[in-house]
């Protein structure tokens, strides 16, 4: 046997055997019910403000409707080490505003999950799903309170900030990286245990916590884990080398993907007359990228735009009209489509968006693994592009008509 056909056989082996645990986890799911999830079901597994930001919040309020008083953020203290917070008379304030950006000074901002004791004690918490760093975010919030301030940095994994958010912050002396993978997830346990006589709290506390093991990739089962962990240890090379493959993959059919939504976009703006510019962008490993559409008689600046809400192969997409909020246009073709019913259907306005919505979750595994089956990816690329062109269409001569 050569040394490429070992390779290729220690690859299948470990792909087999990996599979027919995912299967056997999936049987356990289903008679555990645990196949059945609210935040799955609701689309919001990925909304870190809205979801993640409000769960944990509600948790770790002393005042919180668990009426559990401050068991859970003491719990939670104790799982990141933090002995600077009285957890007695702590409030918790979610997207607190410690002041006007102030990118000069480095200063300011909005919190995600800030702490507050009654001797001014302080904890600052960055929740990271997969939305990008702000500039001199965390940097800005060290600078706030800063004898009496801990900031701790929150992602799935324990990622490290960006050099653009922290600046010359030096981890783990000014601020701390934590994760859903472990931190998070350890101390839910922790509250599971603890609402151990109150049935509702408990379950949503589990199901919760089988969701960050599903974003996270860890399997709900233990006994499982355990095999996954054995599995890759005795196929450490196969599995080191299927793990170093896994973005390019999902780079290339992503790329496919947004090729076959441009090709139909064209066929169908372009079948008479070819008024519309469809652009895909060049680097899809970078942030915000995604599908640009412009009309040749609209003001510059304004398209009608798909886009990763980080790196579009791996979070959530959204999509609508963009225009900078400086923009001279950006009263007029509010007030001229914000009446429009497609704009009544969960758009939102933001800096850079008249109107923007999600439409696509590959944050989520599940969904992204749509992109490798053809039946699927090709239902996905029908039901993207009925809704750009319907944005399109809506916006085409009104933004034509713009002087």
């Amino acid at each position: 046997m050569t040394q490429t056909t070992e390779a290729i056989f220690s690859v299948n082996k470990i792909l087999d055997s990996a599979n027919l645990i995912l299967d056997h986890q999936q049987e356990i799911a289903v008679l555990k019910g645990e196949t059945f999830n609210l935040f799955s079901i609701l689309k919001m597994e990925s909304k870190e403000n809205d979801t993640h930001s409000a769960f944990l919040g509600e948790l770790l309020n002393p005042n919180g409707s668990h009426n559990f008083g401050a068991s859970f953020i003491q719990l939670f203290l104790n799982q990141i080490d933090d002995e600077t917070l009285d957890a007695n008379s702590s409030k918790v304030i979610l997207e607190y505003q410690i002041g006007l950006n102030n990118h000069d000074d480095k200063t300011g901002g909005r919190v995600d999950i800030y702490i507050k004791d009654a001797s001014e004690n302080t904890i600052c918490i960055e929740n990271k799903i997969y939305a990008s760093d702000q500039p001199n975010q965390l940097k800005r919030y060290a600078n706030h309170n800063k004898t009496k301030n801990t900031v701790y940095y929150l992602t799935l994994n324990g990622d490290d900030a960006s050099k653009g958010s922290k600046d010359d912050l030096e981890i783990d002396v000014d601020y701390t990286c934590i994760s859903y993978h472990t931190t998070i997830i350890d101390w839910l346990e922790a509250c599971a245990k603890e609402a151990s006589d109150q049935p509702i709290l408990r379950e949503t506390i589990k199901q919760y916590t089988i969701l960050l093991k599903k974003l996270t990739n860890q399997l709900s089962d233990a006994k499982m884990e355990k095999e996954i962990k054995a599995l890759i240890i005795t196929n450490y090379t196969a599995a080191k080398t299927i793990s170093s493959n896994i973005e390019a993959v999902e780079l290339e059919y992503t790329r496919l993907f947004l090729i076959e939504i441009e090709q139909k976009l064209n066929e169908t703006l372009n079948d008479k007359h070819k008024d519309w510019t469809i652009e895909v962008s060049e680097d899809l490993n970078v942030i915000w990228s995604g599908i640009k559409i412009s009309h040749k008689d609209w003001p510059q600046n304004i398209r009608v735009q798909l886009q990763g809400n980080n790196k579009i192969h791996s979070s959530d997409t959204g999509y609508g009209l963009v225009t900078h909020k400086s923009s001279i246009y950006r009263l007029d073709i509010e007030s001229e489509l914000k009446s429009n019913i497609i704009f009544e259907t969960g758009f939102k306005s933001k800096e850079y968006w008249p109107f923007y919505k999600l439409i696509l979750w590959f944050g989520n595994t599940e969904e992204r693994a749509k992109l490798f089956d053809k039946k699927q990816r090709s239902e996905l690329v029908t039901f993207t592009v009925d809704k750009l062109v319907e944005i399109s269409r809506v916006c085409e001569r009104p933004l034509s008509e713009l002087k």
